[in-house]
């Protein structure tokens, strides 16, 4: 089966991959551990009404419930999400797109994560403005949205090459790249806003912090100061406080 078209359905996707997720594309344990600390550590006191975008397997769940949070799940991957519903700790799942309009009321919630480059497969460039504004509808003023994503400077890295077993990106522009699934012969689409889109995208509702999360260990990533530079950064930390 080709792969050469790629799938605009981030649902197929990972419907596919569901299967072998946890085991190919799933952070190292001490490594997701050593992240979810670091989420917890930037969220409101609990408990907190949670919403979990792009939940999957629900593998940070258990880090969630433990902090003392009431978790909501939500995704578009009925695959995905029947495995979530299997942990011991189950929680409200929704099986829906969150690049539309989201199903829940006004102040639902208290706080959002949206972690592991969940928000790398936006549909089209307006699309994170849209969930930024659809999001502040759906939390409270003070909630707190934190998102790991990577940066275009991921790509420059990769450019077109293996990111990761079976997995092989196929760069299609400045910002933009097919992420194709070789075991599986599906793909899809990863779209990597820079930080000015990141801040004008959100600046109508929050408060946004953008912090590096790892370097390109191939570059110096320093200037003459000694400082860090953003854009060198493979990976991304945004943290957004709904005004």
């Amino acid at each position: 089966m080709s792969i050469d078209t790629p799938s605009r359905s981030a649902a197929a996707f990972f419907d596919s991959i569901a299967g072998r997720y946890e085991r190919c594309y799933c952070l190292e344990t001490g490594e997701s551990r050593r992240r979810m600390a670091w989420v917890l550590s930037v969220l409101p006191p609990p408990p907190l009404r949670l919403l979990d975008l792009g939940v999957g397997t629900g593998r940070e769940i258990p880090f969630l419930l433990d902090g003392g949070h009431q978790v909501t799940g939500l995704d578009a991957s009925t695959a995905m999400l029947e495995r979530c519903a299997r942990r011991a700790r189950p929680v409200p799942l929704v099986h829906a797109d969150f690049w539309e309009s989201l199903p829940f009321e006004d102040a639902s919630f208290d706080a959002a994560i949206a972690l592991h480059g969940t928000l790398a497969h936006a549909p089209d460039e307006g699309d994170l403005g849209r969930l930024s504004a659809e999001l502040a509808r759906i939390t409270v003023a003070g909630a707190v949205w934190v998102t790991e994503i990577p940066s275009p400077a991921w790509l420059d890295r990769i450019g077109c090459g293996v990111a990761s077993e079976g997995c092989v990106v196929r760069r299609t522009g400045t910002q933009t790249c097919v992420y194709e699934d070789s075991v599986t012969s599906t793909s899809i689409e990863v779209r990597l806003p820079a930080e000015q889109e990141w801040r004008a995208a959100l600046a109508p509702q929050w408060d946004v912090e953008i912090a590096g999360m790892g370097l390109d260990p191939f570059e110096g990533n320093r200037t003459a100061a000694g400082e860090d530079l953003l854009s060198d950064h493979v990976e991304w930390r945004v943290v957004a406080r709904r005004r």
